[in-house]
């Protein structure tokens, strides 16, 4: 049967939190039909009433050339009414949809030109460049009929009549309302999330080596870890027993791992893009009634003004970090009174509002289709 929306993406995988758990499932539970085009991953996800076609998992090049092809090509062929685009390399499929008559949503998850500002391994020159090109990008994804964006600082580059904000917010999940007392659980210092050298792989390695690091107390990791990121340190880390990295697993796993912790840390180094997003892991971390422990970022601070569940570190600051554990580990009651706020707080930062917000967007998009949607299409 002909789906309604398309989502699609070359570069994530089908069980991507953003993609598929939220923006994907969210039309789907609200009675369109819709379809998934991502790469494959072994990882699981749970039901959500999607239909997913996998391409497969290619390297940069390749994957810039064959599988933005390819992905094209499925979408068309969905003869879905409404394409939503989640990669800067789908962005040249734009014209190309609309000349088909299809209505295209792109999805900016980051800010382009702060993102390609921030990549180490680029030298000035190339970074000017590319820098350079992600701006006419920019341009031409601004031709889409809307432009969904993670923040407001990355919709500050759309047309304002086509822009709409959708934030990273966590799922409400049964297991968060059933979740054990903070200190009725293991002496975990929990991250969730891609490890990378501008997202703290190197103060996590060295925050446990540090004196002030409690006895007792283990670092856990769960995530990806980036190409082209030295994992020299973060051996050494786990070598002494203070640390360990579970590798990839799905995004409720990672959930779950966190209802087994005391305390969640957000270890980013001040770069153009680290301090223009939200990163997910700090709200799902209030959502499991962790202690949070994260870098001093003005856009947090702002965000999280009034909230005490939240201690700042320094960028780049391992000792600091150290400290801040400590003193949750030598302060049991603080850390439950900062677990108790932490889960007061996850209420305002909800996915269901953002998904109401997509979901009215899709209305307006493709008026009286959920409507006329015969009953039980959802899926």
């Amino acid at each position: 049967m002909t789906p309604h929306i398309v989502h699609v993406s070359s570069a994530h995988p089908w069980v991507d939190n953003r993609v598929h758990l939220r923006e994907a499932a969210a039309a789907a539970a609200a009675g369109y039909r819709v379809r998934l085009i991502a790469v494959d991953s072994p990882l699981a996800a749970p039901e959500t009433g999607v239909d997913v076609v996998r391409i497969p998992s290619r390297h940069r090049l390749r994957r810039m050339i064959l599988s933005t092809t390819q992905a094209l090509v499925l979408a068309l062929r969905s003869r879905a009414p409404l394409v939503h685009l989640h990669d800067p390399e789908l962005i040249w499929t734009i014209p190309v949809l609309r000349l088909a008559g299809r209505t295209v949503v792109y999805d900016a998850h980051e800010d382009l030109p702060d993102q390609v500002w921030g990549k180490d391994y680029l030298s000035p020159r190339q970074r000017a460049v590319f820098a350079f090109i992600s701006h006419g990008l920019l341009r031409l994804a601004g031709t889409a009929h809307r432009v969904v964006t993670a923040t407001e600082w990355t919709g500050r580059r759309f047309p304002v009549s086509r822009r709409v904000a959708i934030h990273n917010f966590p799922l409400a999940r049964p297991e968060d309302d059933q979740q054990l007392p903070v200190l009725d659980r293991p002496a975990v210092v929990a991250h969730v999330g891609v490890l990378s050298h501008d997202r703290g792989i190197d103060v996590l390695a060295r925050t446990v080596s540090e004196p002030h690091f409690p006895a007792g107390w283990r670092l856990e990791m769960v995530g990806s870890i980036d190409r082209a990121t030295s994992t020299e340190r973060l051996r050494a880390a786990q070598e002494t027993g203070r640390a360990h990295h579970a590798g990839v697993v799905g995004p409720m796993e990672a959930r779950d791992l966190l209802l087994h912790a005391r305390v969640g840390v957000v270890p980013f180094r001040r770069t153009p893009v680290t301090d223009q997003i939200f990163p997910t892991k700090l709200f799902e971390y209030l959502a499991a009634g962790l202690a949070v422990i994260a870098t001093d970022m003005p856009l947090w601070g702002h965000l999280l003004d009034g909230i005490e569940c939240v201690t700042f570190v320094p960028a780049d600051d391992p000792a600091a970090m150290a400290r801040a554990i400590s003193r949750y580990a030598d302060d049991p009651a603080l850390l439950a009174r900062h677990s108790a706020e932490a889960r007061r707080a996850a209420q305002r930062f909800s996915w269901a509002p953002e998904a109401a917000r997509l979901v009215e967007m899709y209305d307006e998009l493709l008026p009286d289709v959920r409507s006329s949607a015969p009953a039980g299409d959802a899926g």
